[in-house]
């Protein structure tokens, strides 16, 4: 008899329960005009202030360049088949996590960006992270960045309570107010806008004053963010994906540029 492999078994018991236990944010993931219209007008400076104070974002940000050194200095790219079973080997070996990438398509599948699964001490001994390789590969490549960010920073915020953390791309507004996925989110928009590209891009004079504010972006900087998701990530909003995944991703690059700004303006990161 063939043995089934419990990670395996895990995953795919994971997603037929996330559809059916995440109703609202599915019918949010269909129609993303008000969530993104929320999320433009949004002042993250204040959010991150609330959830994450500098002390907790710099040992996120230490606890990452552990194993990352190159965050916040070397552009992220898209990471390609081949480079997803070097760093699946690589995880797995050195971070002791269980790592699967495969596509979950379908109307409601494509909402799900992955998740990230707590040790099940009666049937795993490590953490999972799951991807779904079904959307664009550079959003791919921020979801593997977010969920790998919830394994780096899961010590800090003593989140080993066995849970699942699904990442959704109507979600963006909730992550404003949950610091552990908020922190996931800093690592994202470290590596997608190195510090260098961040200062460049949000250089505009009234980006700063004694009490930072991010509102909604200038045309130059949301234009800049564009080409910069464009050309680094090929995410072209002029594409012919459905008009519902291209507004669910236009939310997601509005959300991870607008938390760059406020990293830069409040913490000078």
């Amino acid at each position: 008899m063939k043995t089934v492999n419990p990670v395996s078994k895990l995953v795919k018991d994971i997603l037929a329960a996330a559809i059916s236990e995440n109703r609202d944010i599915l019918t949010s993931w269909k129609t993303p005009a008000e969530d993104l219209d929320r999320l433009a007008r949004r002042d993250y400076a204040r959010c991150l202030r609330r959830q994450l104070s500098y002390g907790v974002v710099t040992q996120v940000v230490n606890n990452a360049t552990r194993v990352w050194p190159s965050l916040n200095q070397a552009q992220l790219n898209p990471i390609t088949q081949r480079r997803f079973e070097r760093t699946a080997r690589r995880i797995t070996t050195d971070l002791k996590v269980h790592f699967q990438a495969s596509p979950y398509i379908g109307p409601e599948g494509m909402a799900l960006r992955g998740f990230y699964v707590q040790k099940q001490r009666r049937l795993l001994q490590r953490p999972i992270i799951y991807v779904n390789t079904a959307h664009q590969p550079g959003a791919v490549s921020s979801t593997f960045c977010h969920e790998l960010g919830h394994h780096l920073t899961s010590r800090l915020f003593n989140s080993h309570d066995e849970g699942v953390h699904f990442f959704f791309d109507a979600d963006y507004a909730a992550h404003l107010e949950d610091p552990i996925e908020l922190a996931a989110d800093v690592l994202v928009s470290l590596a997608g806008y190195p510090a260098a590209v961040a200062r460049r891009i949000f250089a505009e004079p009234w980006n700063w004053g004694l009490i930072a504010r991010t509102g909604r972006l200038s045309d130059a900087a949301f234009t800049s963010v564009r080409s910069h998701a464009e050309t680094r990530f090929g995410i072209d909003f002029s594409s012919q994906w459905p008009a519902e995944q291209r507004l669910n991703y236009l939310a997601g690059m509005i959300h991870y540029a607008k938390l760059r700004w406020a990293l830069l303006a409040e913490y000078d990161l």
